[in-house]
């Protein structure tokens, strides 16, 4: 299990093998063996005992800001688990591992958004032949994936076929917005329209879920297995938020379809007057979505597959 100690006035204290936590409200006892990481967002005290306890078991334990985004983590001094972890990975980058890693990636998020599109369709009254088009073209990429063999250049081929199923994917999801918020293109930053800035928002917010648990899980969140490492970039965050794409977006078509969006939610900025942005508003509206809807499968579900990645290197080794 992962601990969060969220709450200020908090103490992380050690009794033999166990953790206690202790809140302004109550005290609970927790076995070192259930735990797999502790993360720290609150003004909280951390005995000595209770890192050592951390680093006698292999537990990552990790301070963040409030918003969840870790900031420092405690080391072992002396080579560990961890340490293997990490030497594996970056062996790996560009291995037929990585390919087979990357390859399950891609599959999985086209077989997520190839679903989305399934509910879509049977949700619509009217037949919708953009929806159908489009469920038929990642199909035909699923197809293709599936039929790649390792070759060096592996990375370029992938990014060519979810490129291919993205523009598909998008066009059908703009076919079931209301009219007024339909938009042509998928556009970053900034956003061109409603839609794609509640996207960016929301994206943003799985990245910081998906990164806390790639530093907890003992990975090196800057060193990627799909998408090219680039300085200062957590690429294998990148990478995992592939997974959770298509759940993102289920939240945000909700929001519109279901007509919770307000043009309160908006606004544009000096600095980009082409761009639409969230307001604090929106902001406030998308987070509760996203809490209510995404970020408990988001975590589990990226904790379970950092654990396959690490069984992959270590099975290879």
């Amino acid at each position: 299990m992962i601990i969060e100690i969220s709450e200020h006035g908090s103490a992380l204290k050690r009794s033999h093998e166990c953790f206690i936590i202790q809140t302004p409200i109550n005290k609970t006892e927790i076995p070192a063996e259930k735990v797999d990481a502790i993360i720290v967002t609150a003004n909280a005290l951390v005995s000595t005992q209770a890192v050592a306890l951390c680093l006698e078991k292999n537990i990552q334990l990790v301070l963040a800001n409030w918003a969840g985004k870790p900031f420092g983590r405690f080391w072992v001094s002396t080579p560990g688990r961890a340490t293997e972890v990490r030497r594996r990975q970056y062996l790996h980058q560009d291995t037929a591992l990585a390919f087979a890693v990357s390859k399950d990636i891609v599959a999985c998020k086209l077989r997520a958004q190839r679903k989305l599109l399934v509910d879509l369709k049977d949700n619509r009254k009217e037949p919708n032949p953009t929806i159908r088009k489009s469920i038929k073209a990642i199909t035909k990429s699923l197809q293709s994936l599936n039929s790649l063999q390792y070759l060096p250049s592996f990375k370029q081929t992938l990014l060519g076929i979810e490129g291919f199923a993205a523009a598909e994917y998008f066009s059908a999801i703009s076919s079931v917005l209301p009219k007024k918020y339909r938009f042509k293109e998928r556009s970053r930053q900034p956003a061109h329209d409603k839609f794609n800035a509640v996207l960016n928002y929301v994206y943003g917010i799985t990245y910081s879920t998906v990164e806390k648990v790639v530093i907890l899980s003992g990975l090196d969140p800057n060193a990627g297995i799909y998408h090219a490492d680039s300085y200062g970039k957590p690429t294998l965050v990148f990478d995992l938020i592939e997974l959770f794409r298509a759940k993102v977006d289920r939240i945000a078509v909700k929001l519109f379809t279901k007509k919770y969006v307000k043009d309160s939610w908006f606004t544009s900025q000096e600095e980009a007057p082409l761009g639409v942005f969230l307001s604090k508003e929106g902001r406030k509206a998308v987070i509760t979505a996203y809490m209510q809807d995404a970020n408990r499968v988001v975590e589990k579900e990226s904790w379970q597959y950092c654990r396959k990645i690490i069984k992959n290197f270590e099975a290879k080794n």
